[in-house]
Protein backbone atom coordinates (compact mmCIF):
# COMPACT_ATOMS: atom_id res chain seq x y z
CA UNK A 1 0.00 0.00 0.00
CA UNK A 2 1.11 3.15 -0.78
CA UNK A 3 0.40 6.53 0.66
CA UNK A 4 1.01 10.15 -1.11
CA UNK A 5 1.58 13.37 1.25
CA UNK A 6 1.93 16.82 0.02
CA UNK A 7 3.61 19.25 2.01
CA UNK A 8 4.31 23.49 1.75
CA UNK A 9 5.58 26.18 4.08
CA UNK A 10 5.71 29.92 4.38
CA UNK A 11 3.47 30.64 1.22
CA UNK A 12 3.14 34.22 2.29
CA UNK A 13 0.12 34.89 0.53
CA UNK A 14 1.86 34.21 -3.04
CA UNK A 15 -1.78 34.07 -4.45
CA UNK A 16 0.38 34.75 -8.24
CA UNK A 17 1.78 31.14 -8.45
CA UNK A 18 -0.64 29.18 -5.18
CA UNK A 19 -3.89 28.75 -8.14
CA UNK A 20 -0.96 27.18 -10.45
CA UNK A 21 0.67 25.20 -6.88
CA UNK A 22 -2.67 23.92 -6.12
CA UNK A 23 -3.17 22.79 -9.57
CA UNK A 24 -0.12 20.49 -9.81
CA UNK A 25 -1.12 19.14 -6.38
CA UNK A 26 -4.37 17.72 -7.36
CA UNK A 27 -3.33 16.10 -10.27
CA UNK A 28 -0.97 14.03 -7.74
CA UNK A 29 -4.43 12.95 -5.50
CA UNK A 30 -2.47 12.83 -3.17
CA UNK A 31 -4.17 11.12 0.88
CA UNK A 32 -2.96 14.25 3.25
CA UNK A 33 -1.67 17.41 2.36
CA UNK A 34 -0.65 20.04 4.67
CA UNK A 35 0.73 23.41 5.21
CA UNK A 36 3.06 24.10 7.16
CA UNK A 37 2.60 27.68 8.50
CA UNK A 38 3.13 31.70 7.44
CA UNK A 39 0.37 31.03 4.85
CA UNK A 40 -1.35 34.63 4.09
CA UNK A 41 0.56 37.37 5.79
CA UNK A 42 3.46 38.92 3.63
CA UNK A 43 2.56 40.08 0.08
CA UNK A 44 1.08 42.72 -2.13
CA UNK A 45 -2.32 40.86 -2.28
CA UNK A 46 -2.49 40.29 1.30
CA UNK A 47 -1.84 43.93 2.38
CA UNK A 48 -4.89 44.69 -0.55
CA UNK A 49 -7.68 42.70 0.88
CA UNK A 50 -6.53 43.46 4.67
CA UNK A 51 -6.64 47.17 4.08
CA UNK A 52 -8.49 48.30 0.41
CA UNK A 53 -10.38 45.47 -0.29
CA UNK A 54 -11.38 43.76 2.67
CA UNK A 55 -13.01 40.64 2.11
CA UNK A 56 -11.82 37.00 2.10
CA UNK A 57 -8.08 36.47 0.61
CA UNK A 58 -8.97 34.29 -2.23
CA UNK A 59 -5.90 31.85 -1.49
CA UNK A 60 -8.70 30.19 1.25
CA UNK A 61 -10.66 29.23 -0.86
CA UNK A 62 -7.99 27.92 -3.10
CA UNK A 63 -6.74 25.84 0.10
CA UNK A 64 -9.65 24.44 0.99
CA UNK A 65 -10.07 22.22 -1.92
CA UNK A 66 -6.50 20.81 -1.27
CA UNK A 67 -5.78 21.06 2.36
CA UNK A 68 -6.73 18.55 5.29
CA UNK A 69 -4.44 20.17 8.02
CA UNK A 70 -2.20 23.63 8.70
CA UNK A 71 0.16 24.66 11.24
CA UNK A 72 -0.04 27.71 12.97
CA UNK A 73 2.77 29.83 12.01
CA UNK A 74 4.72 32.80 13.65
CA UNK A 75 3.35 35.07 11.13
CA UNK A 76 -0.34 34.01 11.52
CA UNK A 77 0.09 36.06 14.47
CA UNK A 78 0.95 39.13 12.91
CA UNK A 79 -2.78 40.00 12.99
CA UNK A 80 -4.79 40.14 16.28
CA UNK A 81 -6.63 37.11 17.36
CA UNK A 82 -10.32 38.36 16.11
CA UNK A 83 -8.51 38.46 12.77
CA UNK A 84 -7.05 35.10 13.13
CA UNK A 85 -10.43 33.56 14.51
CA UNK A 86 -11.92 34.70 11.54
CA UNK A 87 -9.52 33.14 9.06
CA UNK A 88 -9.78 29.65 10.72
CA UNK A 89 -13.11 30.01 10.55
CA UNK A 90 -13.25 30.88 6.66
CA UNK A 91 -11.20 27.75 6.02
CA UNK A 92 -12.47 23.96 6.16
CA UNK A 93 -9.68 22.67 7.14
CA UNK A 94 -8.11 22.34 10.74
CA UNK A 95 -4.62 24.41 12.22
CA UNK A 96 -3.25 22.97 15.04
CA UNK A 97 -0.41 23.61 17.41
CA UNK A 98 0.65 21.74 20.27
CA UNK A 99 2.23 24.73 22.30
CA UNK A 100 -0.35 27.30 22.38
CA UNK A 101 -2.60 25.86 25.22
CA UNK A 102 -5.89 25.61 24.49
CA UNK A 103 -5.87 28.14 21.30
CA UNK A 104 -5.33 25.39 19.04
CA UNK A 105 -5.60 21.16 19.05
CA UNK A 106 -1.92 19.92 19.12
CA UNK A 107 -2.79 17.38 16.57
CA UNK A 108 -4.74 16.35 13.58
CA UNK A 109 -5.42 12.51 12.69
CA UNK A 110 -6.32 10.58 9.55
CA UNK A 111 -7.22 6.80 8.37
CA UNK A 112 -5.87 6.16 5.02
CA UNK A 113 -6.65 2.46 3.65
CA UNK A 114 -6.44 1.09 7.14
CA UNK A 115 -3.68 3.00 8.46
CA UNK A 116 -3.37 5.63 10.98
CA UNK A 117 -1.85 8.98 10.51
CA UNK A 118 -1.22 11.19 12.90
CA UNK A 119 0.21 14.91 12.53
CA UNK A 120 1.55 17.14 15.46
CA UNK A 121 1.91 20.81 15.20
CA UNK A 122 4.13 23.32 16.97
CA UNK A 123 5.11 26.82 16.37
CA UNK A 124 8.64 28.46 16.74
CA UNK A 125 7.72 29.78 20.40
CA UNK A 126 9.79 33.03 19.65
CA UNK A 127 6.44 34.23 17.98
CA UNK A 128 5.36 35.64 21.18
CA UNK A 129 8.94 37.66 21.50
CA UNK A 130 8.54 39.35 17.99
CA UNK A 131 4.86 40.42 19.59
CA UNK A 132 5.49 44.14 18.54
CA UNK A 133 1.66 44.75 19.01
CA UNK A 134 0.38 42.73 21.85
CA UNK A 135 -1.48 40.24 20.35
CA UNK A 136 -0.15 37.21 21.79
CA UNK A 137 0.13 38.26 25.45
CA UNK A 138 -2.56 36.26 26.62
CA UNK A 139 -1.36 33.27 24.74
CA UNK A 140 1.05 30.63 26.76
CA UNK A 141 3.32 29.72 24.21
CA UNK A 142 5.11 27.21 25.62
CA UNK A 143 8.94 25.83 24.65
CA UNK A 144 8.37 23.72 21.11
CA UNK A 145 10.96 20.71 22.23
CA UNK A 146 9.53 20.81 26.02
CA UNK A 147 6.06 20.39 24.18
CA UNK A 148 6.65 17.91 21.40
CA UNK A 149 8.42 15.38 23.94
CA UNK A 150 5.24 15.15 25.78
CA UNK A 151 2.59 15.32 22.70
CA UNK A 152 4.49 12.75 20.75
CA UNK A 153 4.84 10.61 23.62
CA UNK A 154 1.35 11.12 24.53
CA UNK A 155 0.55 9.98 20.61
CA UNK A 156 1.98 6.87 20.88
CA UNK A 157 0.50 5.87 23.78
CA UNK A 158 -3.18 7.28 23.17
CA UNK A 159 -3.66 7.17 19.27
CA UNK A 160 -0.53 4.29 18.39
CA UNK A 161 -0.12 5.87 14.80
CA UNK A 162 1.33 4.12 11.85
CA UNK A 163 2.68 6.46 10.78
CA UNK A 164 3.81 9.43 12.87
CA UNK A 165 4.46 13.42 11.63
CA UNK A 166 5.83 16.19 13.31
CA UNK A 167 5.34 19.22 11.28
CA UNK A 168 6.61 22.36 12.91
CA UNK A 169 7.07 25.72 12.19
CA UNK A 170 10.84 26.39 12.71
CA UNK A 171 13.75 25.41 11.40
CA UNK A 172 17.23 24.52 12.10
CA UNK A 173 20.49 26.13 14.14
CA UNK A 174 22.98 23.84 12.15
CA UNK A 175 22.75 21.95 8.66
CA UNK A 176 21.08 18.65 9.62
CA UNK A 177 23.92 17.02 7.57
CA UNK A 178 27.22 18.85 7.06
CA UNK A 179 26.70 20.61 10.66
CA UNK A 180 27.46 23.88 9.26
CA UNK A 181 26.26 26.38 11.77
CA UNK A 182 23.18 28.51 11.19
CA UNK A 183 22.88 30.18 14.59
CA UNK A 184 23.04 29.64 18.13
CA UNK A 185 20.70 27.62 20.08
CA UNK A 186 18.60 30.23 21.68
CA UNK A 187 15.07 28.59 20.97
CA UNK A 188 13.98 29.81 17.68
CA UNK A 189 14.89 26.77 15.70
CA UNK A 190 14.65 23.76 17.60
CA UNK A 191 14.62 20.88 14.39
CA UNK A 192 18.32 19.84 15.48
CA UNK A 193 17.18 19.20 18.85
CA UNK A 194 13.97 17.66 17.78
CA UNK A 195 16.07 14.93 15.40
CA UNK A 196 18.49 14.22 18.68
CA UNK A 197 15.72 13.41 21.45
CA UNK A 198 12.86 12.19 19.88
CA UNK A 199 13.63 9.45 17.64
CA UNK A 200 10.22 8.00 17.07
CA UNK A 201 9.18 10.36 14.17
CA UNK A 202 8.44 9.16 10.73
CA UNK A 203 8.37 12.25 8.79
CA UNK A 204 9.54 15.69 10.33
CA UNK A 205 8.20 18.98 8.86
CA UNK A 206 10.47 22.05 9.21
CA UNK A 207 9.86 25.59 7.38
CA UNK A 208 10.57 29.31 8.73
CA UNK A 209 13.53 29.49 7.30
CA UNK A 210 12.33 29.31 3.74
CA UNK A 211 15.10 26.60 2.76
CA UNK A 212 15.12 23.10 0.56
CA UNK A 213 15.75 20.27 2.94
CA UNK A 214 15.11 16.90 1.61
CA UNK A 215 17.48 14.12 4.13
CA UNK A 216 16.70 10.61 5.49
CA UNK A 217 18.50 10.63 9.39
CA UNK A 218 18.16 7.58 11.24
CA UNK A 219 15.18 6.74 9.56
CA UNK A 220 13.65 9.87 10.16
CA UNK A 221 12.44 11.80 7.24
CA UNK A 222 13.23 14.73 7.12
CA UNK A 223 12.45 17.90 4.53
CA UNK A 224 11.64 21.37 4.26
CA UNK A 225 9.47 22.40 0.79
CA UNK A 226 10.84 26.19 0.08
CA UNK A 227 8.61 29.03 0.58
CA UNK A 228 6.46 31.24 -1.78
CA UNK A 229 4.82 28.73 -3.51
CA UNK A 230 7.72 27.77 -5.61
CA UNK A 231 6.55 23.82 -5.56
CA UNK A 232 6.06 21.63 -3.28
CA UNK A 233 7.26 18.14 -1.60
CA UNK A 234 5.41 15.10 -2.08
CA UNK A 235 5.96 12.22 0.17
CA UNK A 236 5.52 8.64 -0.79
CA UNK A 237 5.36 5.40 1.86
CA UNK A 238 5.21 2.46 0.94
CA UNK A 239 3.83 0.24 4.02
CA UNK A 240 4.87 -2.93 2.55
CA UNK A 241 8.48 -2.02 1.65
CA UNK A 242 8.45 -0.14 4.71
CA UNK A 243 10.06 2.91 2.75
CA UNK A 244 9.55 6.12 2.22
CA UNK A 245 10.96 8.80 0.14
CA UNK A 246 10.04 12.84 -0.58
CA UNK A 247 10.57 14.37 -4.17
CA UNK A 248 10.77 17.83 -4.50
CA UNK A 249 7.91 19.27 -6.74
CA UNK A 250 8.82 22.65 -8.32
CA UNK A 251 6.08 24.97 -10.07
CA UNK A 252 5.23 24.71 -14.03
CA UNK A 253 6.33 27.76 -15.65
CA UNK A 254 3.01 30.23 -16.28
CA UNK A 255 2.28 33.36 -16.54
CA UNK A 256 2.46 34.54 -12.54
CA UNK A 257 -0.19 36.98 -11.93
CA UNK A 258 -2.24 38.72 -8.77
CA UNK A 259 -6.05 38.98 -10.03
CA UNK A 260 -6.92 41.96 -12.44
CA UNK A 261 -8.06 44.18 -9.67
CA UNK A 262 -4.88 43.76 -7.35
CA UNK A 263 -2.72 44.17 -10.72
CA UNK A 264 -4.57 47.24 -10.93
CA UNK A 265 -4.64 48.76 -7.92
CA UNK A 266 -0.47 47.68 -7.60
CA UNK A 267 -0.06 49.70 -11.48
CA UNK A 268 -1.62 52.97 -9.73
CA UNK A 269 0.59 55.56 -9.67
CA UNK A 270 1.32 57.79 -6.24
CA UNK A 271 3.85 60.01 -7.44
CA UNK A 272 6.46 60.64 -9.96
CA UNK A 273 10.03 61.43 -9.10
CA UNK A 274 12.49 63.53 -10.86
CA UNK A 275 15.36 62.63 -8.13
CA UNK A 276 16.54 59.61 -8.57
CA UNK A 277 16.82 57.52 -5.19
CA UNK A 278 17.05 53.99 -6.61
CA UNK A 279 19.76 51.59 -5.79
CA UNK A 280 21.29 48.38 -7.57
CA UNK A 281 23.76 45.70 -5.74
CA UNK A 282 23.40 44.58 -2.04
CA UNK A 283 26.98 46.50 -1.02
CA UNK A 284 26.45 49.84 -3.16
CA UNK A 285 23.84 51.22 -0.66
CA UNK A 286 25.41 49.89 2.38
CA UNK A 287 28.70 51.19 2.58
CA UNK A 288 27.81 55.16 2.20
CA UNK A 289 24.22 57.53 2.51
CA UNK A 290 23.01 56.47 -0.21
CA UNK A 291 20.20 59.00 -1.42
CA UNK A 292 17.35 56.22 -0.62
CA UNK A 293 18.41 56.02 2.96
CA UNK A 294 18.79 59.80 3.84
CA UNK A 295 14.91 59.87 2.09
CA UNK A 296 13.71 57.01 4.71
CA UNK A 297 15.19 59.41 7.79
CA UNK A 298 13.95 62.46 6.49
CA UNK A 299 10.29 60.54 6.17
CA UNK A 300 10.58 58.98 9.74
CA UNK A 301 12.33 62.31 11.73
CA UNK A 302 8.98 64.71 9.71
CA UNK A 303 6.78 61.72 10.97
CA UNK A 304 8.41 61.85 14.34
CA UNK A 305 9.72 64.78 15.25
CA UNK A 306 12.32 62.59 16.57
CA UNK A 307 16.29 63.71 16.93
CA UNK A 308 17.47 60.70 15.10
CA UNK A 309 16.54 58.05 12.93
CA UNK A 310 17.23 54.52 12.53
CA UNK A 311 16.50 52.33 10.00
CA UNK A 312 16.91 49.15 7.35
CA UNK A 313 17.15 47.60 4.04
CA UNK A 314 15.29 44.52 2.87
CA UNK A 315 17.99 42.47 1.42
CA UNK A 316 17.42 42.85 -1.93
CA UNK A 317 19.65 43.25 -5.15
CA UNK A 318 18.04 46.25 -6.33
CA UNK A 319 15.28 49.01 -4.86
CA UNK A 320 14.71 52.40 -3.89
CA UNK A 321 12.48 55.07 -5.95
CA UNK A 322 12.99 56.88 -9.48
CA UNK A 323 10.57 58.02 -11.62
CA UNK A 324 6.74 56.80 -11.19
CA UNK A 325 6.46 55.56 -7.62
CA UNK A 326 3.27 53.10 -8.08
CA UNK A 327 2.03 51.06 -4.95
CA UNK A 328 3.94 48.11 -6.73
CA UNK A 329 7.03 49.71 -6.20
CA UNK A 330 5.91 51.65 -2.87
CA UNK A 331 5.25 47.95 -1.00
CA UNK A 332 8.52 46.67 -2.43
CA UNK A 333 10.63 48.99 -0.28
CA UNK A 334 8.61 49.47 2.70
CA UNK A 335 6.57 46.10 2.56
CA UNK A 336 6.73 45.69 6.72
CA UNK A 337 3.77 46.75 8.71
CA UNK A 338 5.59 48.59 11.11
CA UNK A 339 4.78 51.14 13.08
CA UNK A 340 7.40 53.91 14.34
CA UNK A 341 8.39 54.52 17.83
CA UNK A 342 10.07 56.99 19.49
CA UNK A 343 12.92 56.23 22.59
CA UNK A 344 15.89 57.81 24.51
CA UNK A 345 18.90 56.37 23.70
CA UNK A 346 22.63 57.89 25.40
CA UNK A 347 25.08 58.27 23.04
CA UNK A 348 27.34 55.94 25.04
CA UNK A 349 24.06 53.24 23.83
CA UNK A 350 23.91 54.45 19.97
CA UNK A 351 27.43 53.62 19.56
CA UNK A 352 27.29 50.39 20.78
CA UNK A 353 24.50 49.68 18.64
CA UNK A 354 26.07 50.85 15.71
CA UNK A 355 28.89 48.57 16.57
CA UNK A 356 26.76 45.36 16.77
CA UNK A 357 25.53 46.70 12.93
CA UNK A 358 29.02 47.46 12.07
CA UNK A 359 29.77 43.47 12.44
CA UNK A 360 27.81 42.34 9.62
CA UNK A 361 30.80 43.37 7.41
CA UNK A 362 34.62 41.54 6.78
CA UNK A 363 37.40 41.70 4.77
CA UNK A 364 38.04 39.32 2.54
CA UNK A 365 42.06 38.11 2.20
CA UNK A 366 42.09 40.52 -1.32
CA UNK A 367 40.68 43.60 1.35
CA UNK A 368 37.67 43.43 -0.64
CA UNK A 369 34.03 44.31 1.47
CA UNK A 370 31.80 41.43 2.00
CA UNK A 371 28.71 40.13 4.83
CA UNK A 372 30.44 38.60 7.45
CA UNK A 373 28.52 35.45 6.71
CA UNK A 374 29.82 34.91 2.93
CA UNK A 375 33.72 35.64 4.79
CA UNK A 376 33.01 32.94 7.49
CA UNK A 377 30.29 31.16 6.39
CA UNK A 378 30.95 28.64 8.76
CA UNK A 379 30.74 31.21 12.29
CA UNK A 380 27.84 32.50 13.58
CA UNK A 381 27.32 36.14 12.46
CA UNK A 382 25.30 38.85 13.21
CA UNK A 383 22.46 39.47 10.33
CA UNK A 384 20.49 42.52 10.87
CA UNK A 385 22.34 45.89 9.77
CA UNK A 386 20.77 49.36 10.50
CA UNK A 387 21.84 52.45 9.12
CA UNK A 388 21.35 55.75 11.28
CA UNK A 389 20.23 59.44 10.06
CA UNK A 390 20.77 62.22 12.08
CA UNK A 391 24.17 61.53 13.05
CA UNK A 392 27.98 61.43 11.43
CA UNK A 393 30.15 58.61 11.57
CA UNK A 394 33.18 56.29 10.18
CA UNK A 395 33.04 52.81 9.85
CA UNK A 396 36.32 51.13 10.27
CA UNK A 397 36.92 48.02 8.80
CA UNK A 398 40.30 47.39 9.82
CA UNK A 399 39.38 47.30 13.43
CA UNK A 400 38.24 44.52 15.39
CA UNK A 401 34.54 44.39 15.90
CA UNK A 402 33.22 46.53 18.58
CA UNK A 403 35.94 49.30 18.04
CA UNK A 404 34.72 50.41 14.30
CA UNK A 405 32.84 53.26 15.02
CA UNK A 406 35.13 56.46 14.49
CA UNK A 407 34.14 60.50 14.40
CA UNK A 408 30.24 60.01 15.76
CA UNK A 409 28.61 63.08 15.65
CA UNK A 410 25.50 65.16 15.75
CA UNK A 411 25.20 68.64 14.52
CA UNK A 412 29.32 68.21 13.78
CA UNK A 413 29.35 67.76 17.57
CA UNK A 414 30.67 64.74 18.92
CA UNK A 415 28.23 62.99 20.24
CA UNK A 416 28.01 62.96 24.16
CA UNK A 417 28.35 59.35 25.90
CA UNK A 418 25.66 60.31 28.96
CA UNK A 419 23.48 62.85 26.76
CA UNK A 420 19.85 61.32 26.13
CA UNK A 421 18.75 61.83 22.53
CA UNK A 422 15.47 60.75 20.80
CA UNK A 423 15.64 58.30 18.58
CA UNK A 424 12.99 56.95 16.00
CA UNK A 425 12.78 53.44 15.54
CA UNK A 426 10.22 50.66 13.78
CA UNK A 427 8.25 48.86 16.31
CA UNK A 428 9.93 45.38 15.55
CA UNK A 429 13.40 46.26 16.62
CA UNK A 430 11.92 47.62 19.60
CA UNK A 431 10.94 43.80 20.53
CA UNK A 432 14.75 43.69 20.94
CA UNK A 433 15.67 39.85 19.05
CA UNK A 434 18.21 41.54 17.23
CA UNK A 435 19.51 44.07 19.61
CA UNK A 436 18.38 43.25 23.16
CA UNK A 437 19.60 46.84 24.56
CA UNK A 438 16.36 48.01 22.73
CA UNK A 439 14.22 45.87 24.71
CA UNK A 440 11.42 47.22 27.01
CA UNK A 441 12.29 50.79 26.54
CA UNK A 442 9.43 53.23 27.32
CA UNK A 443 8.06 54.91 24.19
CA UNK A 444 7.73 58.78 24.12
CA UNK A 445 6.09 58.95 20.90
CA UNK A 446 4.16 56.31 18.21
CA UNK A 447 2.80 56.52 15.30
CA UNK A 448 -0.75 56.13 14.46
CA UNK A 449 -0.37 54.66 11.13
CA UNK A 450 2.26 51.63 9.81
CA UNK A 451 5.40 52.50 7.24
CA UNK A 452 3.60 51.54 4.04
CA UNK A 453 0.81 54.59 5.37
CA UNK A 454 3.39 56.54 6.65
CA UNK A 455 5.39 56.24 2.96
CA UNK A 456 2.43 57.34 1.04
CA UNK A 457 1.58 60.30 3.20
CA UNK A 458 5.15 61.62 2.88
CA UNK A 459 5.54 60.76 -1.00
CA UNK A 460 1.61 62.86 -1.33
CA UNK A 461 2.60 65.71 1.09
CA UNK A 462 6.26 65.71 2.38
CA UNK A 463 8.50 65.42 -0.15
CA UNK A 464 11.18 67.45 -0.57
CA UNK A 465 12.68 68.91 -4.10
CA UNK A 466 16.20 68.05 -3.79
CA UNK A 467 17.87 65.03 -1.65
CA UNK A 468 18.18 65.37 1.47
CA UNK A 469 21.06 65.28 4.00
CA UNK A 470 20.20 63.85 7.65
CA UNK A 471 23.90 62.95 8.30
CA UNK A 472 26.14 60.89 6.40
CA UNK A 473 28.27 57.55 6.91
CA UNK A 474 30.79 55.68 5.44
CA UNK A 475 32.30 52.32 5.37
CA UNK A 476 36.03 52.01 4.84
CA UNK A 477 38.67 49.49 4.91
Amino acid sequence: MSVSILITSDLHGSLDRFGQLVKQMKELNPDLVIDNGDFLDGSPATFYYKHINKKTHPMIELANDIYDVAILGNHEFHNDIPSLQRLRSDCRFSWISCNIGDFAKPYFTKNISGKKFVVIGATTHFTAIWDEHGYVSELPFKNALTSLYYWVDYVKRNEQPDYLVVSYHGGFTENPVTGAIYQERIGENQANEIIESIPDIDLLITGHQHLYINEKIHNMLIIQPASNSHGFIEVQIDFELSQSKATFHPLKKYNYAYPTEVEDWLNKELTFIQEDYSYEGLLTSRLSSHPFIQLIHDMQLKATNAQISVCDLLYLENGGFKGSITNRELLKNASREHTLRVILLSGMEIKQLIEESAAVFSLHVNGEIDFSTNVFPDTLQPYQYDFWGGISYLIDLKEPVGQRVKNLTYHRKPLKDNQNYQVVLNSYRLTGYDFPLLKNRPILFETPETIPFLWKDYLHSSLPTDIPSHGNFKVVK
